[in-house]
């Protein structure tokens, strides 16, 4: 197999994900010149991936330069060996060669947590990144056909107005909107005119992503989920505020 092949085995045994979903990944967004892996007798037994994006900063400061960690996965018979750190260790060694700000990360749960900031001093913040509807809020805004230029002009210059909020390109958007109809969900319009993205997570309930809108906005939802978020400075010295604003689907 190829090495694009046995990452594909790795994330289809570890994450789960449906076939279609991993259709998309594979061809549109796996970054195979940084896509990092830990071998074992010949065969790639762990692998993660290091997606590059900016990032606003405080108003009137530049923009700063994020290395987003995604994807790290071992095989299970080969966990608690060292391979999930030489991944690592080669992402952090390649980010501060491409000067890279910050290393930034959602952990899965509070074990991995815990092993990003023991083993490699990973800081806590926290990303306001989740936001949950129902199917009856869904379905009273208008579901529109395609992602238009401007729908797509006017998510990035809301986006660029927020600080310290990670930025998306056009495509990023795009893949972003298709991984939402895979999931039965899409984009949509509320009365008042502002654009979100929903992916469907159960009959009842959809998941908002990007939105034209701040947090009081009429965009419906239920609750406004804080997650945890991780980083470490790579190139940048000053330190990131406690609240990061991260919409990220593909990670």
């Amino acid at each position: 197999m190829s090495q694009t092949e046995q990452c594909r085995h790795i994330w289809r045994t570890v994450f789960g994900d449906s076939e279609e979903f991993m259709n998309l990944y594979f061809s549109r967004r796996y970054p195979s010149a940084q896509t990092f892996t830990s071998e074992q007798d010949g065969v790639t037994v762990a692998q993660g991936q290091c997606f590059v994006y900016s990032m606003t900063a405080a108003p009137g400061a530049p923009m700063l330069k994020i290395g987003y960690v995604s994807g790290l996965a071992t095989l299970p018979d080969y966990r608690n060996l060292g391979h999930a750190a030489r991944v690592m260790r080669q992402i952090h060694w390649w980010m501060y060669k491409h000067h890279i700000d910050y290393s930034l990360l959602i952990p899965a749960s509070q074990d991995a947590t815990q092993w990003y900031t023991a083993i490699f001093g990973y800081q806590p913040s926290s990303a306001r990144c989740k936001r949950l509807a129902t199917a009856g809020q869904i379905a009273a805004c208008t579901q529109l056909p395609q992602l238009s230029p401007h729908i797509i002009y006017t998510m990035q210059h809301h986006l660029a107005s927020l600080p310290y909020a990670v930025q998306h390109r056009a495509d990023d958007l795009r893949d972003q909107m298709d991984v939402c109809l895979i999931s039965g969900g899409g984009l949509y319009q509320t009365t008042e005119g502002h654009y979100f993205m929903a992916e469907r997570i159960s009959d009842t309930q959809y998941h908002i992503l990007d939105t034209t809108a701040n947090g009081n906005s009429p965009i419906p939802h239920l609750s406004e989920v804080t997650t945890p978020l991780l980083f470490l400075p790579i190139c940048g010295r000053t330190p990131l505020p406690g609240e990061l604003h991260v919409s990220m689907m593909l990670d």
